[in-house]
């Protein structure tokens, strides 16, 4: 399964699975960033509770990964664990360093062949070694947006909704021009308190729900409206009429 950058792999089945008479495990969904400043960054994403993720970095050949479990932009757990082939990460590790995976957000052609699960045979392509990457990467090299300048360090983005600002120019210029109505917003409000819980709650929801450019292009969009009305009426309660 694969869809504008995120994938389900699924689990291989462990003898207590078998002996259970499970056929199958339900899918570990998993979205890819891309390839940054030479690292692989893929997230495990829990569709039930978004807020949670867990961040899994490497650079080639990847024998060993950082793993960081993430509510919003908090990090929860941070630990170093080797990416053993052929299971769940190896698999996925072996795709995104095969160019056979699509960044999170770029809405490209849907690759021919979907990546493999924990449970299925190697293709050709991926049984070259780990520590040889493809050469002419075709997809991950060639579709990895640039890092963008936004109001916010990219460094250190933590969420899905920061890397899709990060690395797309139309919302890292949304992000900048926001910035700076943002600012003549909050310079105009009298009640800096109430404001300052206005600016949480909104972010809180972009971080919760926004997943796509287009929720985020929408988000800008509205924030943008309504700080313009607060800018020049000093009223945090403002609405979009």
């Amino acid at each position: 399964m694969s869809q504008d950058g995120t994938y389900g792999y699924e689990p291989a089945l462990s003898e207590d699975d078998v002996r259970a008479g499970k056929a199958t495990k339900a899918l570990v969904m998993m979205r890819y960033v891309g390839l940054r400043d030479g690292n692989y960054i893929l997230l495990l994403v829990d569709e039930d509770n978004p807020n949670i993720s867990n961040r899994i970095t490497c650079s080639a050949p990847c024998n060993f990964a950082k793993s960081q479990t993430m509510a919003g932009d908090s990090i929860l757990k941070t630990e170093t664990v080797r990416v053993v082939p052929n299971s769940l990460i190896g698999a996925m590790v072996e795709d995104a360093m095969a160019g056979q995976l699509t960044p999170y957000g770029q809405h490209t052609a849907t690759m021919n062949q979907a990546p493999q699960s924990a449970t299925t045979a190697p293709s050709t392509q991926s049984n070259l070694p780990a520590a040889q990457p493809i050469a002419n990467q075709p997809a991950s090299d060639a579709m990895a947006s640039p890092l963008q300048q936004t109001s916010f360090d990219c460094a250190k983005a933590k969420s899905i909704p920061e890397f899709l600002i990060c690395h797309d120019a139309d919302l890292a210029a949304a992000d900048r021009d926001l910035a700076t109505t943002y600012q003549q917003a909050k310079d105009a409000v009298t009640d800096k308190n109430a404001f300052a819980e206005r600016t949480r709650k909104q972010w809180n929801f972009r971080e919760k729900n926004c997943r796509d450019k287009d929720c985020l292009t929408s988000w800008y969009a509205y924030q943008k409206r309504i700080l313009t009305k607060i800018a020049q009426t000093g009223d945090v309660t403002a609405q979009d009429n």
